[in-house]
């Protein structure tokens, strides 16, 4: 939900992967005007570690699918604040927090059983046009100034 609403704050126009299908290890397709690309979408209540990254555990079957495939693949974790599912969102008269904070990494080559999630990588509507820049180095383009 909460990836769900960046995107749609953003107008990136996305495909949520049906429960149980998700057969290539990716819970969404975001589609670009240059191509897609796809993401894994963790969601938990992880302290960081020293250095400020969360380490997420990973499947070999998920890390073999992702360096399969030639589109970018990026891991996001939601870090929820609160402990879920009834303190992590508020509903007021006139919006909704939600409690909550998302970071990324691209997981095609990952090869550890841990994903190593920066905090340095937060999830903002700056990250897709990086994004765009990954998918466009994939295919041999050039990178956005």
């Amino acid at each position: 939900m909460y990836v769900r609403l960046i995107l749609a704050q953003t107008g990136v126009v996305h495909a949520e992967v049906t429960g149980g299908e998700d057969h290539l290890a990716v819970d969404l397709t975001l589609t670009f005007p240059v191509g897609p690309v796809t993401i894994q979408v963790k969601t938990g209540t992880k302290k960081p570690n020293k250095d400020g990254s969360i380490s997420v555990s990973t499947k070999l079957a998920w890390r073999e699918k992702w360096q399969k495939t030639k589109t970018p693949v990026y891991l996001i974790y939601v870090r929820l604040e609160k402990q879920p599912p009834k303190d992590w969102i508020d509903h007021a008269t006139l919006n909704s927090t939600v409690h909550a904070r998302a970071n990324w990494v691209q997981v095609n080559d990952l090869s550890l059983a841990n994903a190593k999630v920066l905090g340095s990588n937060r999830l903002t509507a700056a990250t897709f046009d990086g994004w765009v820049d990954d998918f466009n180095a994939a295919f041999g383009k050039a990178v956005t100034a």
